[in-house]
C-alpha cells in the first residue's frame, strides 16, 4: 500500500492500529487469558481470517498480517453485528473508500462505501465493530460504539462519525498514481489514549520509516486537553467545594472510553489559605501505588478521591481486576457524551457530573475558607493494579509499566480558582440557593448530578 499511498502509510505506521499486535500489554493479556483467537479477532484480524494463528504465536506472525492493516479496513464489504469484529470482507480483491469517482487505471479494484466514508454516520458501524467488546462471559467490557449510539452524534443527517474526530481532514492527493487529483483526505494516525512503547515503528531504512512516538503522544495530549471542562464553586454555607466535570470534546461517546476497565481517571484538588495547604485529594505523592484498584477502605487516607473506572465482578459478585474475568460490570461513572434526551429516562439529562469536597456524605467541611484552589485531571491508560497483576503472573516484563501512557490534562482540563479570578462569577446552589463563587474553563451548567467515585467498588 505504501507504494502508492506513502502519506497514509506513514500516518498508519505510527498508529496504535499498526501496533495492535505488538503492544506488550496486549500480548501479556492475551497470554494470561488463554482465550484462543478471541483477542486476535481485532488485534490481528487478517491472521485469524487466513488461519495463521491460534492465538499463541503472535510473535511469529509476519508483519503484513499483524495489527489492523490497510487491507482489513478498506476491504470491508458489510457489517453483520455490533461487537467483537463481525465484519465481512470482500473476496474479490475490491478495496473501498470514500470516493465515488475513482481515477481510471488504478492498480486495484475500487469502490465507494459509506462504511469507509467518514462524513456518514454509517462509517461508525465499521469502527464500532471492534471498538465494542463483550467478553466470553457476556460482560460488555468495551462500549464505545454503544456509547456513540446513545448520543445525538449518531442521528443523521447532522450526526458525526468516529472519523470526524479521530481522522483529521485536509486537502491533498490520495495516491501517487494521480498526484494532481486533490481530494479531502484523512490522517490515519487515529490519536486517542494509548501509546506505543519503545521505538515504534522501529527504525527501518529500507522502508524509510522512523519512530513516531513523540508525534503520537503530542497528538494524543492535544486531543485530550480539549476533552473535559471544569467548573469549581465554593458554597459559603457549607464551606465545601463543588467540582463539575463535563465531557465536551469527546461527546460522541463517554469519557474515558475504549478499554474502560483498564482506564484510570482521577481528580487532584488542592485548596490553600494564605499560601498553606488546608485540604488535598487525589495527590499521588501521598498515595503510594495509586491509581490502583487495591481496596481503598473507609479508612483510606483519601476518603474523597474521585476515581473514574469500571468496577468488575465475577459470577459470585467478587471484585476482579482483569477484563476477561468479569461476569458483570457495575454502574458506570464515566462522563457521558451528548446524550439523546428522553423524557422517560431521567439519566439522559444527567451529563454534568459533580462531586463535593469534602464529600457531603462525611458531613465534613473545609477547615478554613480557601483563597486559592487548583484542580488537575489525570488519566492513565492502564491502571497499576492491572499492570501489577500481569507482572506478578510473569506475563509482563516489569520494565513496561513505567512506560504506560500517563497524562495530566491541560487546556480546559485544568482549573485555577480564586475569588478574584478574571472570569469569576456567582451562581445559586441548586439545593440551598446559597450564592456560590465559581470559576469555569468552559460554560457553567446549573443542572448538575452528584457522581459516585469508584475508589471503592461495591457489587
Amino acid at each position: 500500500c505504501k507504494t502508492c499511498h506513502p502519506t497514509q502509510y506513514q500516518d498508519w505506521a505510527g498508529s496504535m492500529h499498526a501496533y495492535a499486535a505488538d503492544d506488550p500489554v496486549f500480548q501479556a493479556m492475551n497470554q494470561r487469558a488463554a482465550v484462543g483467537t478471541f483477542c486476535l479477532n481485532c488485534h490481528a484480524p487478517i491472521a485469524v481470517r487466513e488461519s495463521l494463528t491460534d492465538g499463541t504465536n503472535i510473535g511469529a506472525l509476519a508483519r503484513p498480517v499483524k495489527g489492523v492493516t490497510c487491507y482489513f479496513c478498506h476491504s470491508i464489504e458489510s457489517v453483520a453485528g455490533t461487537h467483537n469484529d463481525p465484519l465481512v470482507l470482500a473476496n474479490d480483491d475490491s478495496l473501498f473508500g470514500p470516493f465515488g469517482d475513482p481515477v481510471a487505471g488504478s492498480p486495484h479494484r475500487i469502490g465507494y462505501s459509506r462504511l469507509l466514508d467518514g462524513t456518514t454516520t454509517d462509517s461508525a458501524n465499521a469502527c464500532g465493530s471492534c471498538h465494542d467488546i463483550q467478553n466470553l462471559q457476556g460482560a460488555h467490557v468495551e462500549r464505545t460504539f454503544e456509547e456513540w449510539q446513545a448520543t445525538t452524534l449518531a442521528i443523521p443527517p447532522a450526526g458525526e462519525s468516529c472519523a470526524q474526530c479521530h481522522m483529521v481532514a485536509s486537502d491533498g492527493a490520495v495516491s501517487t498514481t494521480a498526484p494532481n487529483k486533490i481530494r479531502r483526505v484523512h490522517n490515519h494516525g487515529f490519536p486517542a489514549v494509548d501509546l506505543a512503547i519503545g521505538d515504534f515503528p522501529p527504525t527501518d531504512p529500507q522502508n524509510d520509516v522512523t519512530p513516531q512516538n513523540l508525534a503520537q503522544k503530542t497528538a494524543a495530549q492535544a486531543f485530550l486537553d480539549t476533552t473535559v471542562q471544569q467548573t469549581l464553586c465554593l458554597n459559603p454555607d457549607t464551606n465545601r467545594l463543588q467540582l463539575t466535570l463535563d465531557n465536551v470534546a469527546a461527546s460522541g461517546h463517554s469519557w474515558p472510553s475504549g478499554a474502560t476497565p483498564d482506564r484510570r481517571v482521577w481528580v487532584e484538588l488542592t485548596a490553600y489559605a494564605a499560601g498553606a495547604v488546608i485540604y488535598a485529594s487525589g495527590n499521588t505523592v501521598d498515595l503510594p501505588g495509586f491509581p490502583s484498584a487495591l481496596p481503598l477502605e473507609d479508612s483510606s487516607p483519601d476518603p474523597d478521591l474521585w476515581l473514574i473506572r469500571d468496577c468488575l465482578f465475577d459470577g459470585s459478585g467478587n471484585q476482579v481486576t482483569l477484563f476477561w474475568e468479569a461476569a458483570s460490570i457495575g454502574a458506570s461513572n464515566q462522563l457521558p457524551g451528548l446524550l439523546v434526551q428522553n423524557v422517560n429516562d431521567p439519566s439522559t439529562y444527567q451529563t454534568h457530573m459533580m462531586k463535593e469536597y469534602p464529600d457531603a456524605s462525611r458531613t465534613a467541611s473545609l477547615p478554613a475558607t480557601p483563597d486559592h484552589v487548583t484542580v488537575s485531571l489525570h488519566l492513565q491508560a492502564i491502571g497499576d493494579d492491572v499492570l501489577d497483576s500481569l507482572v506478578a503472573s510473569g506475563d509482563l516484563d516489569p520494565s513496561i509499566p513505567p512506560q504506560i501512557a500517563r497524562y495530566q490534562l491541560g487546556g480546559s482540563g485544568a482549573l485555577d480558582w480564586t475569588p478574584t479570578a478574571p472570569k469569576v462569577f456567582h451562581a445559586p446552589d441548586p439545593t440551598s440557593g446559597a450564592v456560590m463563587t465559581c470559576v469555569t474553563t468552559g460554560t457553567y451548567k446549573s443542572n448538575t448530578t452528584l457522581t459516585t467515585s469508584h475508589a471503592r467498588c461495591k457489587p
